[in-house]
């Protein structure tokens, strides 16, 4: 399929239009994005930082720390987590951005359907 656009420099309206057009037709045939005036990009190691930093608010947040971490384990063995850093840590934050970047990949969108 051609399809040629006009991009009229004097029609503020239209030229939005114009670019929604775009954006919607490189999504369907390119499967990427042209508009992203609206939207922030990551790389993986950025994602995987912002993870562990919220893993680790959500630890603070719940009171949740090695002390106590540590008196689970001795009650109950084998505790499924003993040591912070198998929440806050790099192999699962890693586990979990590799996950979604190979749903964005694949060109889908991230939801709960997904397994998150």
């Amino acid at each position: 399929m051609k399809m040629v656009i006009c991009f009229d420099t004097e029609d503020a309206k239209g030229m939005q239009n114009t670019i929604k057009m775009i954006d919607h037709l490189a999504m369907e045939y390119a499967n990427r994005r042209v508009a992203l005036q609206n939207e922030q990009m990551f790389n993986k190691i950025e994602v995987i930082k912002m993870l562990r930093s919220f893993a680790g608010e959500i630890a603070e947040a719940q009171g949740l720390n090695e002390r106590l971490l540590k008196e689970v384990a001795d009650d109950e063995a084998p505790a499924q987590y003993r040591v912070k850093e198998d929440w806050e840590g790099l192999r699962f934050a890693k586990q979990f951005a590799d996950r979604m970047f190979e749903i964005k990949r694949a060109g889908k969108r991230i939801h709960s359907a997904n397994g998150i």
